[in-house]
């Protein structure tokens, strides 16, 4: 997980593109200066209809798989980087911050915690960046989380 800088010449979605919730799109919601403290959703997987969101690299990840890589990124890495370098083992290249916040949200959990209803399903976190990146975000240079992983393709399955 880390951010990604926001583009101003990236083509708007094609129109397959269903829009993510406006209350959970995978941007930064809240920043808390004087500890260098990003909030956001990381991911968001399902609208409150219950249908998967295609993101804007026509990806989708249902929730169960996204709660395993949630789960698996909070016991092996929590570490966050830039633009999702990478160096010829696969290891992660300039590390700028940790995760220390992370729920995996869904309509089952925000009842049993007496929330009520969510607009979607997603992945919330929350970072404590090095001043570098923490400005970059604060700038509007930074202005959304992205994940990084490696990903299977399922061939759409239609009947007949």
């Amino acid at each position: 997980v880390g951010c990604v800088r926001r583009s101003a010449n990236r083509p708007d979605p094609p129109l397959r593109f269903r829009p993510m919730p406006p209350t959970m799109k995978a941007e930064v919601c809240k920043l808390e200066d004087e500890e260098r403290l990003v909030f956001g959703w990381a991911y968001v997987s399902t609208g409150d209809d219950g249908e998967y969101i295609v993101d804007s690299d026509g990806e989708s990840i249902e929730l169960a798989e996204l709660e395993k890589a949630a789960y698996d990124y909070v016991l092996n890495s929590r570490l966050s980087g830039e633009l999702h370098q990478h160096d010829d083992k696969d290891e992660a290249v300039g590390v700028t911050g940790e995760l220390f916040e992370s729920l995996v949200l869904d309509a089952a959990k925000a009842e049993a915690m007496g929330l009520g209803e969510v607009p979607g399903s997603g992945w919330w976190g929350g970072y404590r960046l090095d001043a570098e990146a923490f400005a970059k975000v604060k700038s509007g240079d930074y202005a959304m989380f992205s994940i990084d992983g490696v990903a299977h393709e399922l061939a759409e399955v239609t009947d007949g």
